[in-house]
């Protein structure tokens, strides 16, 4: 395998891209596949709903790949066109490539994916690293993202260094340091045992991004002009929710925020909570 593969191993990635497409058959709702070409890479898309309805463009968190939205897709595909992407370098179907992360070659390849698409304004879901995504894209290109929503995502402010105090140690544990690290990362939420399942062998066999992700200027965020909802839970162990909130209160005009009790960074049973935003 190349040195600088996303995997450990070949045979891991077999895994993993085996226990996906078996995830992918189990997919709630009608599907399409879809894979752009870009110059980053190419990019694999799962397509939900009715292709006359407004877009939806989600983007996963770390570590993980679109099946994170098969408990969301059914009630947003009701009304939505849903593309679900599979962010390049993370373990689903896209290419491994990943760009540097400073820069805004992250804005670039989204731009390109959504005029494959042939989408000219979106709704735009981000989720954690996914959300960082989202930033970047709705900084790079503001006028095509229509309304944009952050779970508890990435890049408003910096993550908590207590958690990579906590994580490193955890990684030399094997599947006790995974159990534990699954515990803090997820908080009180019940996980889906198949959920559960599949993280741990993500974890056994990929290699995650390492390292703080950029944080966005003052400058950067005073472009997401337009309507904003941030969802992030009171007991994030991975980043600050009350800074956040209150950066996004001070930088984005149009910014709705909704802090969850007894939440951790997981984010459960929230599609309700974004489809009345989005009706709104």
């Amino acid at each position: 395998m190349k040195t600088n593969s996303i995997y450990k191993s070949n045979e891991g990635k077999a895994l993993i891209i085996n226990h996906y497409d078996n995830l992918i058959k189990k997919w709630p709702v009608d599907r399409e596949i879809i894979n752009v070409n870009t110059s980053f890479g190419n990019t694999f898309i799962i397509a939900s709903g009715d292709v006359g309805n407004k877009p939806i463009i989600l983007l996963h968190g770390s570590s993980t790949n679109s099946v994170m939205w098969m408990g969301d897709i059914e009630k947003l595909s009701e009304t939505y066109r849903v593309y679900a992407i599979d962010i390049i370098g993370e373990p689903g179907k896209s290419d491994e490539n990943r760009p540097d992360m400073n820069g805004d070659h992250y804005g670039k390849w989204l731009d390109e994916v959504i005029n494959a698409l042939s989408i000219e304004k979106a709704i735009i879901i981000g989720n954690s690293l996914g959300g960082w995504m989202a930033l970047k894209y709705a900084t790079y290109k503001p006028e095509k993202v229509e309304k944009l929503v952050l779970l508890a995502t990435s890049g408003i402010t910096n993550g908590k260094m207590s958690f990579m105090f906590r994580v490193m140690p955890l990684m030399l544990l094997g599947e006790k340091g995974i159990d534990r690290l699954n515990q803090i990362v997820y908080g009180k939420e019940k996980i889906p045992e198949e959920a559960l399942e599949f993280g741990k062998l993500i974890m056994k066999h990929y290699r995650p991004r390492m390292g703080s992700l950029p944080v966005l200027t003052d400058q950067e965020l005073s472009k997401l002009t337009m309507p904003t909802l941030y969802m992030g839970g009171e007991n994030d162990a991975l980043l600050p929710t009350k800074k956040i909130a209150d950066r996004i209160s001070k930088l984005i005009p149009k910014g709705n925020i909704t802090v969850l009790k007894n939440t951790g960074h997981v984010l459960i049973n929230v599609v309700d909570d974004i489809l009345i935003f989005l009706g709104g």
